[in-house]
């Protein structure tokens, strides 16, 4: 080869390789049509861009292009803001771009993302990808950071104090430490394996959800700011919310909650709980309510008259008795739903009319109504009971009941008793008799005496079928007669032999709470003194 043709070919490789390295490789023809629509490339399509066209570029958005390589991302070193979500890309190297403040890459396919030079990122979105390892150590400016819906199993935001808003919803985490981070005012771990969130250091929280995890205990006393709870299908059977006064929207669904005072939440707007344990729900204090759903729990008694800015409620499947959306604003209900509450049979609400045409999700066995007379009318209300006089004698046989059972203590409490059953000590026995809904109960005392006559220590005549009368019993006819006195000695009242008892009146006068005093003559002459009280 001659000297000539060696010195043309060489010129001819230096003025390409001189001609291209002012030029950006971009091997993905999408990527280089949206340059070229954006007028950073002239076309047509041929791999190449002016590298002076894209490196003072600061801002670059190329959202669902169908672009899998970002190859030639490298040149574009002014760039401080990059949004590339919507794509193909297995990987972006974003190395030489350390201008870069924001970063919005979701919905690719990243298994691995390196932000070690990005030390400006303020803000990173890397949700809906295939991340399972993000080192964030070197991006202390991070203020917004959202993970969700990546396989990662690890993350560490201990050196990324300034985060404000972070999201990993759906990750793989089993532990997380957010303690440093006392700027958050937004955090979101739904679905993931964390046992235990400690949260007393985020003072500043305005948001925060946490379902679908393992936590089971949650201590939100220092979150006194806390706008927005969701912590529904987790473990608790506790939730203390009465610091948190701000609360307007609440959700604690498929927990093993039993009681919540919500006394305190007087900003409460919205409050979902379905699927726990509740027996009582007291909401009297919430009058901002809005929306309520507490389907799926064991709640026998409902008062919404003082939330009269109710908009949707619904309490399926409960075990409702007593239900009151008597608010003088029912029209504003647009959904309203008590249906599976079989013994429901009475809806206190403004208009009969109005709620029986508006309010069709109920049960068959449901009748709206305005007034307990109403709702008496339907065959509501308290069940009879058997009523038993007082007994004193040396034992008690124990009668046939036609209403109620027998009990040694209050509602239905203590051991039952049965007809029949001897009674050989002094106590009180209950007779309890309860529907579905309601009870009622009477009482009588058993009082076991040896003695030829019983004397009671107390009467309380107020007429309510209970110890009415003073009135000593004779068992065998031992007695001649009885005199009755007040403290001064005054004589206030002759009883003959069994009579009735003394009321309590002298001349037609009640008189007043005190001791008084007896003589009884017996037929052998003897005379037997004492005292005994009047309770009013």
């Amino acid at each position: 080869m001659s000297i000539k043709t060696i010195v043309t070919l060489s010129l001819i490789t230096l003025t390409y390789w001189v001609s291209h390295s002012q030029n950006t490789f971009i091997p993905d023809n999408n990527f280089e049509q949206v340059l070229i629509d954006l007028g950073l490339d002239s076309g047509p399509l041929d791999n190449w861009v002016p590298t002076a066209n894209i490196s003072g570029i600061t801002n670059l958005e190329i959202n669902n292009k169908n672009i899998s390589d970002l190859t030639g991302i490298e040149d574009f070193v002014a760039l401080t803001y990059l949004s590339c979500e919507g794509n193909n890309l297995a990987n972006l190297n974003i190395t030489q771009n350390t201008n870069l403040a924001q970063l919005y890459c979701r919905s690719n396919q990243l298994t691995i993302l390196d932000t070690s030079l990005n030390t400006n990122l303020s803000i990173l979105w890397v949700q809906d990808n295939l991340i399972t390892d993000l080192n964030l150590i070197n991006n202390i400016n991070l203020i917004s950071l959202i993970t969700d819906n990546n396989p990662l199993n690890d993350l560490d935001v201990t050196n990324n104090i300034n985060l404000n808003v972070f999201s990993c919803e759906n990750n793989q985490l089993a532990n997380l430490d957010v303690t440093k981070n006392v700027s958050l005012s937004y955090l979101n771990v739904n679905y993931n394996y964390l046992t235990d969130l400690n949260i007393s250091k985020n003072t500043e929280l305005l948001v925060l959800t946490c379902g679908d995890n393992l936590i089971s205990s949650l201590d939100l006393t220092k979150n006194t700011k806390l706008l927005t709870l969701f912590c529904a299908r987790i473990p608790i059977s506790s939730l203390d919310v009465t610091k948190n006064i701000l609360l307007e929207s609440l959700t604690f669904s498929e927990t093993q909650i039993a009681s919540l005072d919500l006394s305190m939440n007087t900003q409460l707007k919205t409050l979902w709980c379905l699927s726990s344990l509740l027996t009582d729900l007291d909401l009297s204090n919430n009058i901002m309510l809005e929306s309520l759903q507490c389907d799926l729990n064991n709640i026998t008694s409902l008062n919404l008259s003082n939330n009269k800015n109710l908009r949707e409620f619904s309490a399926t499947s409960n075990k409702l008795c007593y239900l009151n959306v008597k608010n003088k604003n029912n029209s504003t209900i647009a959904h309203f739903n008590t249906t599976n509450n079989p013994n429901l049979s009475c809806i206190f609400v403004d208009t009969i009319t109005y709620s029986t045409t508006n309010w069709t999700n109920i049960d068959a066995t449901s009748n709206f109504i305005t007034t307990q007379a109403e709702c008496d009318a339907f065959g509501n209300g308290t069940p009879d009971v058997d009523i038993l006089n007082d007994f004193v004698g040396t034992s008690y046989t124990l009668p046939l009941l036609a209403n109620g059972n027998y009990f040694t203590e209050i509602n239905g409490n203590g051991s039952s008793l049965q007809p029949g059953d001897i009674i050989t000590s002094s106590q009180t026995i209950y007779i309890f008799n309860e529907t579905l809904c309601y009870n009622n109960e009477s009482h009588f005392n058993v009082i076991i005496n040896d003695y030829d006559y019983y004397i009671p220590k107390f009467f309380t005549p107020n007429n309510d079928g209970s110890h009415d009368l003073w009135n000593v019993q004779d068992f065998t006819n031992t007695i001649k007669n009885i005199t009755i006195y007040d403290r001064y000695g005054k004589l206030l009242k002759l009883l003959p032999p069994n009579s009735g008892g003394w009321n309590g009146t002298y001349r037609g006068q009640l008189m007043e709470s005190n001791d008084y005093w007896y003589v009884i003559t017996l037929n052998s002459g003897e005379i037997v003194k004492g005292h005994f009280s009047l309770k009013r």
